[in-house]
């Protein structure tokens, strides 16, 4: 959702200790609404925060790594190679490849053990299964990282014969931001209607699960609509009545959003304000600019739901889906196969949203990934393959 700004005198007073986690700050803001406005957006992030979130160009990356045996998703040491005969599995020897070299919350984990081309490779993360995929160069693993779990390092096994590839992946920590909107009386009244709420997220989070064998697209993604930057996914999102501009509003330390937007299950009345963490990126365009499929997949969802208004989503196989919401209209229906660039709606305002744009949303294995680490993806991914991939669990 896009709240436009206007000239207003706008204070944000937090602790300057920036180590500390978000827990741990107060967030006091006080706004003013012009009378010219529906709503206001007050973020809390420093204009240096937000510089450091533009899009960077992918990195280098080494071409691969040794790990040691490892069963579970805690930190752990190498261990000798009786504990690894002891445990019956062989030390390991494999080669991956991992991109990016810094992961963060909020993006993706590519892994790719070359080699290791098992009819049925069987992967863990966090010591769960994992989907997989066979290809001609090994096996791949696709990772989300979505902005509502937690930082730390965390193990990635993948079964090879004989033995299990291991590794530690670390992933860092990052602030989102909080923000504040002031919405018309009608925008109020869909951010609480919770039963309506909860159907839809319930539809939507289910069709963004789906799981296709075959990858679908080639190459490096493309933009929907032009200016696609890193800037407003996962931020924490509080909406008022714009009557509540004129008075001081304080966000509690310990508040914590209800869920994700499009996500939240719950259909409890809301005590307090309605808040959600964005779950993709708002980008803004004129009324009736097209947009366009970034890559190619097949239309799995046609709707229209009180939150994301009319909405389209495609499945690029293998777990990638990508979402667009608030459209004015769709030009494509669901089932139809749609190539990279082929225009699938117009961007509108329908939902809740303040104005015309496009909120652009990626999901891995069903959880949201802001859509520049999806886009960044390394150079060895995007090579066009004559095998078809073979998903496996």
């Amino acid at each position: 959702m896009v709240c436009r700004s206007h000239p207003m005198p706008t204070t944000i007073a937090k602790r300057a200790d920036r180590a500390l986690p978000i827990a741990a700050r107060v967030v006091a803001v006080v706004a003013t609404l012009s009378v010219f406005a529906a709503c206001e957006v007050v973020d809390s992030k420093s204009a240096a925060s937000k510089k450091s979130d533009t899009a960077a160009a992918p990195t280098v990356v080494p071409e691969s790594a040794r790990g040691t045996v490892a069963t579970d998703s805690a930190a752990v040491t190498p261990v000798t190679p009786a504990d690894s005969l002891r445990r019956g599995v062989a030390d390991d020897t494999g080669m991956v490849k991992l991109y990016p070299p810094e992961p963060r919350r909020g993006g993706v984990v590519f892994a790719l053990a070359e080699g290791v081309t098992a009819p049925t490779p069987r992967c863990t993360w966090k010591s769960a299964p994992t989907p997989c995929y066979r290809t001609s160069q090994g096996t791949l693993v696709t990772i989300p990282l979505p902005a509502d779990e937690d930082a730390g390092t965390f193990t990635l096994t993948i079964d090879r014969p004989g033995g299990r590839i291991v590794r530690q992946v670390t992933v860092a920590d990052h602030d989102f931001g909080r923000e504040l909107i002031f919405l018309t009386d009608s925008l109020y009244k869909k951010a609480t209607n919770t039963r309506e709420i909860a159907r839809d997220a319930r539809a939507v989070r289910g069709i963004a699960s789906v799981e296709s064998q075959d990858q679908r697209w080639t190459g490096r993604w493309r933009e929907p609509v032009p200016g696609l930057r890193s800037a407003g996914y996962g931020v924490e999102r509080y909406y008022y009545r714009a009557s509540d501009s004129t008075r001081t509003i304080a966000l509690d330390a310990q508040a914590k959003t209800r869920g994700t937007f499009a996500g939240d299950t719950s259909d409890v009345p809301f005590t307090g304000a309605p808040s959600w963490r964005h779950s993709g990126l708002d980008l803004p365009a004129r009324r009736g600019a097209p947009v366009v499929a970034p890559a190619a997949g097949i239309v799995v969802d046609v709707g229209d739901y009180i939150l994301t208004g009319r909405t389209v989503l495609i499945d690029h196989g293998q777990g990638a889906v990508s979402a667009y919401f608030h459209l004015d209209t769709a030009t494509v229906s669901k089932g139809d196969v749609v190539r990279a660039g082929e225009r699938i709606g117009r961007v509108g305002s329908t939902g809740l949203a303040t104005g015309p744009h496009l909120h652009y949303a990626i999901y891995v294995h069903g959880k949201d990934v802001d859509p520049v680490a999806w886009r960044d993806m390394p150079q060895w991914l995007l090579v066009r393959e004559d095998s078809t991939r073979t998903a496996t669990r």
